[in-house]
């Protein structure tokens, strides 16, 4: 008998599932138009990045059931994704720009749109809290040291 929380799981997955299918259909084509070639080998990576995450993610789930057992398959898989982004770093960039999320979302001063990296780093700088108040040992930083006395040799 399936139990209720396996089920439960499969149910999740099963989007994940139609999401990286779809995803993969249209890495070959758009609208009866071919993607271009230059671009199949990230999508493809990023297609099976998303599927190993995936795996991992229900990878409890896949004990249970009986279909994955061992040590092996955690380590392989986290290895496979290691790769992966590896592999995807020179396109990081390209991606970010491609997807174009608004700033907001990325919530990074030296990553914002408009260019203008010191002024943003400069503003986020100034927002954090009690960054214009003094540091509780500036005392001790501007009195001069005490004379003690010398050793006489």
């Amino acid at each position: 008998m399936i139990s209720k929380t396996l089920l439960q799981k499969a149910v999740f997955s099963l989007p994940q599932h139609t999401v990286l299918e779809r995803f993969v259909k249209c890495t070959r084509e758009t609208d009866g138009k071919d993607t271009p070639k230059e671009l199949r080998p990230v999508f493809h990576r990023l297609a099976a990045l998303y599927g190993l995450w995936s795996v991992e993610k229900h990878l409890a789930t896949l004990y249970q059931g009986g279909y994955v057992s061992g040590g092996e398959a955690p380590r392989i898989i986290r290895e496979a994704i290691l790769l992966l982004c590896q592999q995807l770093k020179p396109d990081a960039v390209s991606l970010v720009d491609a997807i174009a999320p608004p700033d907001f979302i990325l919530n990074s001063p030296i990553g914002a749109s408009d260019g203008q990296i010191y002024k943003n780093l400069y503003g986020a700088m100034l927002q954090g809290s009690k960054t214009l108040d003094r540091a509780s040992y500036w005392q001790e930083a501007v009195t001069p040291p005490s004379r003690r006395a010398q050793a006489k040799l």
